[in-house]
């Protein structure tokens, strides 16, 4: 190779990285970006309209939350930046129940956020009362309910209902005490009731896992996920019965349902 070549190569390379840099430089950090359509009134209006369609049916029509967290508090689990809060509704969070909204045009995303900081400051959030570490002692003692028979937290617990380990960043303290007492008012999907009756006469209740159109997956309060050929049995949904039973007054009274809240609130896993 010429002195020649080697010089233009060594000056192509070198406007190469300079322009690298520069780009680099010009571009807004992802965590630093804010949004566009902040404090705009229209922006505002039109999101929360957005927000109350797409977004309402979990966090519920006043975003104190329903299925889904509390967005009212200013407690931004997945963090709290407008850039955050982006990534979080664009792509969801994965092995959450935070589905992504590729649906949603960038535009309408940052039209919701616009709405949603003019329900909330960080600090807004009341103090929870409970006793989250006698809360802990209940869910696992067997004379309070033994939750930890058909709950996994960590690790530790069982599979039939569901996992718990970050619950306490999915669900608002209204939607934990209304999912104790009463578990049939919000089923969440994989763990609907459902009755399958053999041939033979056999009675099988357990939670649907899976189901197509010839055929049907369960799991029984053993634990045992058994297979079922649609052909050979007859399946009765239970869309308004749970497997978990309701835990009223009688069961844990406010006390102790506080105490157990504020543990589960407690649980937020890793983000």
């Amino acid at each position: 190779m010429s002195d020649t070549t080697v010089s233009a190569t060594r000056v192509a390379a070198a406007l190469l990285a300079s322009w690298v840099l520069a780009f680099a430089a010009a571009a807004p950090r992802a965590q630093d970006e804010r949004n566009p359509l902040a404090g705009t009134a229209t922006a505002i209006t039109k999101g929360k309209n957005i927000y109350r369609g797409r977004c309402g049916v979990c966090h519920g029509i006043d975003a104190k939350g329903y299925r889904g967290s509390d967005l009212t508090t200013g407690d931004w689990v997945h963090g709290g930046s407008d850039a955050q809060i982006f990534k979080t509704i664009s792509k969801g969070v994965p092995g959450t129940e935070m589905p992504p909204h590729s649906n949603m045009s960038e535009e309408e995303v940052w039209m919701v956020i616009a709405y949603l900081r003019t329900l909330s400051a960080p600090g807004d959030a009341a103090p929870e009362r409970g006793d989250a570490a006698r809360g802990e002692q209940l869910f696992w003692a067997k004379a309070s309910g033994n939750c930890g028979q058909c709950h996994m937290i960590g690790g530790r617990g069982g599979r039939i209902g569901p996992n718990l380990t970050r619950i306490g960043a999915a669900r608002s303290v209204a939607a934990l005490e209304r999912e104790i007492r009463k578990p049939a008012e919000v089923i969440p999907v994989g763990f609907e009731t459902l009755t399958v009756v053999t041939k033979d006469g056999r009675r099988i209740r357990g939670a649907r896992k899976n189901e197509d159109t010839f055929s049907v997956q369960l799991m029984t309060a053993n634990e045992d996920v058994l297979s079922f050929f649609k052909s050979d049995v007859q399946v009765t949904p239970e869309p308004e019965q749970s497997l978990m039973p309701a835990y009223g007054p009688e069961r844990l009274n406010d006390t102790d349902l506080a105490d157990v809240v504020r543990y589960l609130r407690s649980l937020r896993g890793t983000r």
